[in-house]
C-alpha cells in the first residue's frame, strides 16, 4: 500500500510530539501496515522544527499560535486558533482519514469530515471532562461533556485505552469502539543484569534481603503518593523509592525527609525505567478514590510492572482494579490510607507470594497487555471499517 497510492492518514495532537509515545507506536504500526501517516500537532512554545519526518512519520507542527501547559479555562481562547491553523493545514495534505488524538482535536477531524469528506476516528485517550474536573469550574466540564456527546457521534470509529469508557460509550449508543490500552513494548522492558539492580539498590542505602517498594509515575493531583510516603512510618523494615515529578514535587519531596526509610529519586526517563522496576520488588500505585477519573485510569506503570515481573498494590477502582483483580497480580486496597497500604505492603513480605504473583502479571502481559497485540488490533480496526 506505500507509495503514491497508499491511504494518507492525518492524525492531530495538541501538543508537540516530542514525541508522544501512544501517538507515535500508533503511527508506526500504520506505517508498518502500508499507511501514510502524517502528525499534525501544537508546539505552543515553538521549542521544536515545524516540519521533521520520524520513524517514516511526517510531523507538521502548528507553531504561531503561542501558548502554554496548564492554564486551565485560559487554555480555551487559544484552542480555536490552533483548530484552525491545524485544518488548514491539513486540507493540503488531502487525507483519507483524520485520526483525532483526545477531545481537544475532534472539532478539527469533524470540520476535515465534513470539508473533505474523509473518515473520522476519535482516540479518547482517557475521559477527557472528568480528567479536567481536577483543573477546570464544574460548568465547564459538563460543557465539555455536552461538546463531546455531539461529536463523537460523527466519528467512524472510536478508541479508549479503558474498558469502563468503552462500557459507557456503548451504553449511550456509540459504537464501534475499540479498546486499545497503552501497554508496553516487550523488546523494551527487558530484564537487566541481576548485578546492575544490585548496584542500584546499594546507592539507595537498601540493605541486601530488604523489601523496596516503590511508586514510579506523574505527581498529579489525583495520585496518593503522599499516604504511600506516610506507611514508611509504619515500615520500619522496608524502604520506599520514589520516581517522578509534576504538581505535588514540594510536597513529595517535604515529605520524604520526615522517613529515614523513603528516598526520592527524581525523575526515570524512559531508558531507565526497566531497572527502575528491576531494582524494586513491589510497586505502588494509588488513585484517589473521589477523582471522576479514576475509574477510567489504567496506568503504563502497571503494565510495565506486569511486564518486567513485579507485584502490585494498587487502588481498587476502574480499570487499575479490573486488570489486577482478573490477573491476580498484585494486593488490591479499598482506600489509600497510610494504614491500608502498610497493611498491603505487610501481605508481600513473603518472597514466595511476591513471585506467584509476578508470574501471573508476566503472563498476562505477554497474552494480553503488550504493544504487539495493541498494533495488530489497531490495524485490524482500520480495515474494518474499510479505509
Amino acid at each position: 500500500m506505500t507509495g503514491m497510492g497508499a491511504k494518507h492518514v492525518v492524525m492531530f495532537l495538541s501538543n508537540a510530539y516530542a514525541p508522544d509515545v501512544r501517538v507515535q507506536r500508533e503511527a508506526e504500526s500504520l506505517v508498518e501496515a502500508g499507511y501514510r501517516v502524517s502528525v499534525i500537532c501544537w508546539d505552543r512554545r515553538s521549542t521544536f522544527a515545524p516540519y521533521e519526518t520520524v520513524s517514516g512519520i511526517d510531523v507538521i507542527r502548528v507553531c504561531d499560535v503561542k501558548s502554554a501547559y496548564g492554564l486551565g479555562w485560559k487554555q480555551l481562547v487559544h484552542f480555536p486558533r490552533f483548530w484552525r491553523k491545524a485544518c488548514q493545514l491539513a486540507i493540503t495534505q488531502a487525507p483519507d482519514v483524520v485520526h483525532c488524538h483526545d477531545l481537544d482535536t475532534l472539532y478539527v477531524g469533524w470540520r476535515l469530515k465534513k470539508l473533505t469528506g474523509a473518515a473520522m476516528i476519535y482516540d479518547a485517550h482517557e475521559n477527557y471532562p472528568a480528567s479536567m474536573s481536577l483543573y477546570l469550574p464544574s460548568l465547564l466540564v459538563k460543557l465539555l461533556a455536552w461538546w463531546e456527546g455531539r461529536l463523537i457521534r460523527k466519528a467512524d470509529a472510536t478508541i479508549t485505552a479503558s474498558t469502563v469508557l468503552r462500557e459507557d460509550y456503548l451504553a449511550r449508543g456509540i459504537f464501534p469502539v475499540a479498546v486499545l490500552g497503552n501497554y508496553p513494548d516487550v523488546k523494551r522492558f527487558q530484564h537487566l543484569p541481576m548485578a546492575e539492580a544490585r548496584e542500584a539498590r546499594r546507592a539507595l542505602g537498601v540493605p541486601n534481603g530488604a523489601l523496596l517498594v516503590s511508586y514510579i509515575g506523574g505527581f498529579h493531583r489525583d495520585r496518593m503518593i503522599l499516604p504511600f510516603i506516610e506507611a514508611a512510618a509504619s515500615c520500619p523494615g522496608v524502604y520506599f523509592a520514589i520516581w517522578g515529578a509534576g504538581d505535588q514535587k514540594a510536597a513529595v519531596e517535604e515529605a520524604a525527609t520526615k522517613h529515614t526509610n523513603v528516598h526520592y529519586c527524581g525523575w526515570a526517563n524512559r531508558d531507565e525505567l526497566p531497572l527502575c522496576f528491576q531494582m524494586s520488588d513491589v510497586i505502588y500505585y494509588g488513585l484517589r478514590m473521589d477523582y471522576p477519573g479514576a475509574r477510567y485510569n489504567a496506568p503504563n506503570t502497571l503494565t510495565q510492572a506486569m511486564i518486567m515481573g513485579r507485584p502490585v498494590i494498587v487502588t481498587n477502582v476502574g480499570d487499575l482494579g479490573r486488570i489486577v483483580e482478573t490477573t491476580d497480580c498484585g494486593v488490591l486496597i479499598d482506600q489509600t490510607t497510610p494504614q491500608a497500604i502498610a497493611e498491603a505492603i505487610g501481605k508481600l513480605e513473603i518472597p514466595e507470594r511476591r513471585r506467584e504473583l509476578a508470574e501471573r502479571g508476566y503472563d498476562a502481559a505477554l497474552r494480553s497487555y503488550n504493544a504487539d497485540v495493541v498494533s495488530r488490533r489497531l490495524v485490524e480496526l482500520y480495515a474494518a471499517i474499510a479505509l
